[in-house]
């Protein structure tokens, strides 16, 4: 199991490069990427705009510092690159936020190796880790998410961890492979709860799979957990003044969560705008390998095999009854302004690992039925891929937002009507861009006007993106760089990532650690 990690992170990694979109637009995006900006200079504070004012009367990011700390060197090497590349103003802004775009990819791959390694240490074989790696990263959400400056792939990244080691060490019959449990759980903890600290519940729901009988195997996870904490303290405080303020107000209280239960649920997992069960079609497969999971134990031949297995499943299964409670009941349960059921991203990974098991050892149905949703499941995947979710949003007249998001009308037919999913919306903008790209009517950018800070582009670019196609390659084109030299180093990366997924399989076929 040594090569064959490395080469999955590689292989998805130029996949997620070549595809990536280059841009940072969203406004929770951006002043993540100002925070981590600032954080450069040694300070804080960023320029106004998804903010709040400190009592200094600054302005401040309402997101928690996490994903900025982490995406620092990205940001870094952004500014660097573009200022080595002589470029200045407008241009020089949307370069370095191209660079740092790609700090996402680099996570989003790693996470991919992180869930090969722990299918391979619950014995799932090489052919059905390979293939819930692949229907994981380019079959659901996750790849448009691996496009953004979002931190939901962290989010998923710690939770991954936190469940994985947890298991571990509650199972582990050996001091030393409990004790690395233990520091993986810890880690992932961390994460997840440093990046968003909504994600609290939802990592101690990820820790059950310690058990409650080997107390011993909480400690360190826990002690991850309060270092988040703290550190949330610490930051809290240099912007407001107080450990207890985090920014998001009537958000962070139980005000917040009016929806009716059994609406948010129907939303998250069936409605035609936002349910997971169609913008990660995988999702299918979860029931027949929890089973799988749930059985490993006893169909063991020695009682603590499987025992980590049947934790993880649990713990998984916990994980999701917490998340699809606490984001049904939340007013803003669609997380618009992104792809698919944005909160039910991090928790994908752990959907992943029973998809493992539903394939371990499947019958020829099985195996076709997951083909199939695979199939399915890139398609509708490829549509949010080519079109940038924020300018399908745009063109359908659901942005700017013209209802508050507590209303129980906000996006109402891209929500719940099918005949305006985005999914639909998506592939039809993708198929008339498509075409007239083939016609050689390709959007021009630098037609003049007053510069929007948000997206770095004027009112009328914004307009004329419309008929973009998101792969930053083709944006630089736009902009009035040479086709040639970028459509080679496209063609390059494609090349080198069909070369790797070549070796990644054949590294995968190879592991029988």
């Amino acid at each position: 199991m040594r090569r064959a990690p490395f080469a999955v992170a590689l292989a998805a990694f130029l996949t997620f490069l070549v595809t990536g979109g280059g841009r940072i637009v969203g406004s929770d995006e951006l002043t993540m990427f100002e925070l981590a900006r600032a954080m450069a200079h040694g300070g804080i504070a960023v320029p106004a705009g998804a903010t709040l004012d400190g009592p200094d009367g600054r302005h401040y990011s309402k997101n928690t510092a996490g994903q900025g700390v982490l995406a620092l060197p990205f940001v870094v090497a952004g500014d660097l690159a573009a200022r080595a590349a002589g470029f200045s103003g407008a241009r020089a802004e949307l370069a370095a936020r191209c660079v740092a775009s790609t700090f996402n990819a680099f996570v989003t791959a790693l996470l991919l190796a992180v869930l090969f390694v722990a299918l391979r240490r619950f014995r799932a074989g090489p052919g059905p880790t390979f293939a819930a790696v692949v229907l994981l990263g380019f079959t659901t959400p996750l790849w448009i998410y691996a496009k953004s400056f979002m931190a939901e792939p962290l989010e998923g990244l710690g939770l991954l961890l936190a469940l994985t080691g947890a298991a571990r060490a509650g199972a582990a019959p050996a001091p030393a492979d409990a004790s690395q449990g233990r520091w993986e759980a810890a880690l992932g903890a961390c994460l997840a709860v440093s990046v968003k600290l909504g994600m609290l519940p939802l990592v101690l729901a990820a820790l059950t799979a310690a058990g409650f009988r080997r107390l011993a195997a909480w400690r360190l996870p826990l002690a991850g957990v309060a270092v988040a904490l703290a550190g949330h303290a610490f930051y809290n405080a240099a912007r407001f003044g107080t450990p207890f303020e985090t920014g998001y107000g009537a958000q962070a209280s139980l005000t917040a969560f009016t929806t009716p239960l059994a609406v948010g649920v129907y939303g998250l997992l069936l409605s035609s705008g936002k349910g997971i069960a169609w913008f990660a079609p995988f999702v299918w497969l979860v029931p027949a390998g929890l089973t799988a999971m749930l059985r490993s134990r006893q169909h063991s031949s020695a009682a603590r095999h499987g025992d980590d297995v049947r934790r993880a499943g649990w713990a998984s299964l916990a994980v999701w009854a917490v998340g699809l409670t606490l984001y049904g009941r939340f007013q803003h349960w669609g997380g618009d302004g992104s792809w698919g059921p944005r909160y039910l991203v991090p928790l994908l990974p752990l959907a992943a690992i029973p998809v493992a098991f539903a394939l371990e050892g499947a019958s020829r149905l099985r195996r076709r039925i997951a083909w199939l949703v695979g199939a399915i499941g890139f398609v509708v995947t490829l549509g949010g891929v080519g079109i940038y979710f924020g300018a399908q949003m745009r063109e359908a007249g659901d942005f700017p937002y013209t209802l508050a998001l507590e209303d129980p009308h906000f996006m109402e037919a891209s929500h719940w009507n099918p005949r305006f999913t985005p999914i639909a919306a998506h592939w039809r903008m993708l198929a008339r861009n498509l075409a007239e790209h083939a016609r050689g009517e390709t959007p021009r950018l630098g037609t003049g006007g007053e510069v929007d800070p948000r997206t770095g582009l004027t009112h009328e670019e914004q307009h004329t993106l419309l008929h973009a196609i998101d792969v930053w390659w083709l944006y630089a084109t736009y902009a009035g760089l040479p086709r040639a030299p970028l459509l080679a180093v496209a063609l390059g990366l494609a090349v080198a990532a069909a070369w790797g997924w070549s070796r990644a399989w054949r590294s995968a076929r190879e592991d029988t650690a």
